[in-house]
């Protein structure tokens, strides 16, 4: 899969098989596209009804570019946009050419990705000693039972305390 970096570089797994197809705009109903990847025409193939191409990721970064027909007759608004194809499922590449560009090639490198297993997650391994930390509301219960204990000693009046000053007089 195609990950994009910047407007004229995305990067791939190394070895990964990519489809993309070309798909025109407001052209007259012309539509149709030539591709190359590291320098080697591909052969035309139909991907989803549209012109497209296959081509698996080479080991180092190499330019795709695809070559396509504006119908003379086509408005300056006429475009044709690049789609990445997965599973049967088109992914837009956000890259596009306009007959108003008076150009007719869309081009961009891709970068490989060497994947490698770092991309495992590992459980985490508990530390030895380490204690689990109280939820909020096991804290909270606990500040309301040792409140009492907080205080001064001085300030804690005892039942014994109580039951004098009762009996003394005002």
């Amino acid at each position: 899969m195609l990950r994009r970096v910047n407007s004229a570089l995305f990067e791939a797994p190394l070895g990964a098989r990519i489809q993309v197809v070309a798909e025109a705009q407001s052209n007259n109903g012309v539509n149709d596209a030539r591709f190359e990847y590291a320098g080697q025409i591909l052969p035309r193939q139909t991907i989803l009804g549209l012109p497209g191409c296959s081509f698996t990721v080479a080991a180092s970064s190499e330019r795709l570019e695809a070559g396509v027909v504006f119908d003379p007759g086509a408005p300056g608004a006429a475009r044709y946009d690049l789609f990445e194809v997965e599973n049967g499922v088109k992914s837009n590449l956000k890259k596009f050419v306009r007959s108003s560009d008076g150009s007719i090639l869309i081009s961009f490198a891709i970068d490989p990705v060497f994947v490698t297993a770092a991309f495992k997650t590992v459980a985490k391994k508990k530390r030895p000693g380490r204690k689990k930390t109280a939820t909020k509301a096991a804290k909270k219960t606990a500040k309301k039972t040792t409140r009492g204990a907080k205080k001064p000693a001085a300030r804690r009046r005892t039942a014994a305390k109580r039951k004098a000053s009762r009996k003394s007089p005002r």
